[in-house]
């Protein structure tokens, strides 16, 4: 239900460019259940290197306290440790930082798809906002996503401290906030990065 808050938050807030889901020059693809979409030009070049997908050996669970209803959260070992120095930190200052996602893998990003699909929604219109299997950086155990998973992040404390700290423990923005509307901005995901 909280995805479903976010999508209608987002197509609020952004604007949707004509360009946004068709595949204009560009002609990569994936295949989901024996079909095959085109993954349109905001994802396009966006691959994840395999070389950058999570060990799943390396994966390490989040501590409960610093999870959404204490959900079963995994990241990258490095990502969790330095998150959680990071975390810990933030409660020094009185801010709270829970996260909401960490690790998918490309079968859960096509289970995303598939059940919004199932739902009505057009394969283009998904990755608007959802990514495609094989391009979300949370394949790589790296990323966390902090709540509230939606827009209104950006004007809570947790983003303020994050703006002013997260480079210090090896967190960076990626989705950053984009005035074009090609790539929706995502103030609540945060990528780990070592030094």
């Amino acid at each position: 239900m909280k995805f479903y808050r976010f999508l209608l938050l987002a197509i609020l807030i952004y604007p949707l460019p004509g360009a946004v889901g068709t595949a204009s020059g560009c002609d990569e693809t994936i295949v989901i259940d024996s079909i095959e979409y085109p993954v349109g030009e905001r994802w396009c070049g966006k691959k994840v290197d395999s070389a950058d997908l999570a060990d799943k050996d390396r994966l390490r669970r989040i501590p409960e306290k610093y999870c959404f209803e204490q959900s079963r959260i995994y990241v990258d070992s490095a990502a969790r440790d330095a998150f959680v120095s990071m975390a810990q930190a933030a409660e020094k200052d009185s801010v709270d930082l829970t996260v909401d996602s960490g690790y998918r893998s490309a079968g859960y990003q096509a289970r995303i798809i598939l059940n919004r699909m199932a739902a009505g929604d057009k394969f283009q219109d998904i990755i608007r906002y959802v990514a495609p299997p094989g391009y979300s950086e949370h394949e790589t155990g790296r990323v966390v996503d902090l709540v509230p998973s939606d827009p209104s992040f950006a004007r809570t404390k947790a983003f303020q401290w994050l703006m002013e700290n997260a480079k210090d423990f090896g967190f960076h923005r990626t989705f950053v906030n984009d005035t074009t509307g090609m790539m929706p901005w995502e103030p609540w995901h945060w990528i780990y990065i070592a030094e």
